[in-house]
């Protein structure tokens, strides 16, 4: 085999496990330094406010434009706070834009330092986005730290006051007219890895909802090993594509649970849908899907699994838990979240990104060597 034949079969099988761009040791520092204790209103304030700081921070280094949104809560002298990073397309603000959103949630219930739920989310969420904002786009990238998505001490009237608050408030003044999405993926719980058999369980009545999902999981002795990715009809554009670049990233120890809720025909959710199928709603996607916006949920499922069946909102989720596994594990649903996003809102064709611009001057080296020792 010559020098070139040598380096397509190299670039296939890069190809086909995906790329590598997730730096799972800033991530686990990251947690560490700053998503390990709580970030309540009541029970960690000072800590939840150095927590929106450091995502501030993030997003400013990321070269984003930055914005803080303060809202109102059910409690008079509690103010929400969103942290919001715009990646601007060449497109910004036209008709032709499509825009595209990375969200998750910094808060935490009360007195839990809340690791998993949500910490490993937004970290995720922070890598995802100092990747994707390295390239110039013909779409928008939106990235979100929602605050509040807990109704705790009736700080909200419902789930996600942060991100109602988020598309009410924020949006309707950042955009005259609101733009068409292409699609949102939340991040929610996505580090608890637990491969031990029956460590995972799963909602009352999943069973008859959907029996294709409990036989695959039955059939790998009912382990917690994989990612749950919830979509409906609606979002299966976003749905499919991030199910490809999971699948596509190889690393066959982590799996993936396709949760494609089917009776959800329409645009939007009702107050019915919502209570039929509360146990998958559980995030800031329900906002999204309330408003007819097409949105996945990617989750470890929180309390059905492994530690988290007793450690979900308690003390217990806490650094203590965490495997090199489990950042493994997070490692991948990033890397497939920044793959997704590239399909959503592939970069510009007027761009080359610099690692464009190297693997081109490689190749040209390595064309000219096979045509050196060929002659």
């Amino acid at each position: 085999m010559d020098v070139f034949s040598v380096f397509i079969a190299i670039f296939m099988i890069g190809s086909v496990h995906g790329t590598t761009d997730v730096d799972t040791a800033w991530m686990k520092t990251t947690i560490q330094s700053h998503f390990s204790q709580s970030r309540n209103h009541v029970s960690g304030s000072k800590y939840k406010e150095q927590a929106k700081n450091f995502i501030l921070e993030q997003f400013t280094g990321y070269g984003l434009e930055t914005h803080t949104h303060t809202f109102s809560t059910g409690i008079s002298m509690v103010k929400g706070k969103n942290v919001i990073g715009v990646s601007k397309g060449k497109y910004f603000r036209t008709d032709q834009d499509r825009v595209v959103g990375v969200a998750a949630h910094y808060d935490t219930a009360r007195d839990t330092p809340g690791v998993d739920s949500n910490g490993a989310g937004v970290v995720g969420m922070l890598q995802a986005a100092q990747h994707l904002a390295k390239i110039p786009r013909d779409f928008t990238v939106v990235f979100v730290a929602f605050d509040f998505l807990l109704n705790e001490d009736r700080a909200c009237t419902s789930l996600g006051c942060g991100s109602e608050s988020f598309m009410n408030e924020w949006v309707n003044s950042y955009w005259s007219t609101p733009p068409t999405t292409a699609g949102v993926i939340v991040m929610d719980t996505i580090m608890n890895f637990n491969d031990s058999q029956e460590s995972q369980s799963l909602p009352a009545g999943f069973d008859s909802l959907f029996p294709n999902v409990v036989s695959s999981i039955a059939s790998n002795n009912n382990k917690g090993d994989f990612l749950a990715v919830i979509g409906r009809p609606f979002d299966r554009d976003v749905l499919n594509k991030f199910i490809q670049s999971y699948n596509a990233l190889g690393q066959s120890e982590f799996g993936v649970e396709k949760i494609d809720i089917s009776s959800l025909t329409e645009s939007t959710v009702t107050v019915s849908d919502i209570s039929r199928y509360s146990d998958l709603m559980r995030s800031d996607h329900r906002t999204f899907w309330s408003r007819g916006i097409p949105s996945i949920f990617i989750t470890d499922t929180a309390n059905f699994r492994g530690y988290m069946k007793t450690c979900f909102h308690s003390s217990c989720d806490d650094m203590s838990r965490v495997t090199d596994k489990m950042i493994q594990f997070a490692g991948k649903t990033t890397q497939a979240v920044i793959d997704t996003v590239n399909k959503l809102a592939p970069r510009s064709r007027a761009g080359i990104h610099r690692a464009d611009v190297s693997l081109l001057g490689f190749l040209g080296t390595l064309l000219w060597i096979n045509a050196v020792f060929t002659v």
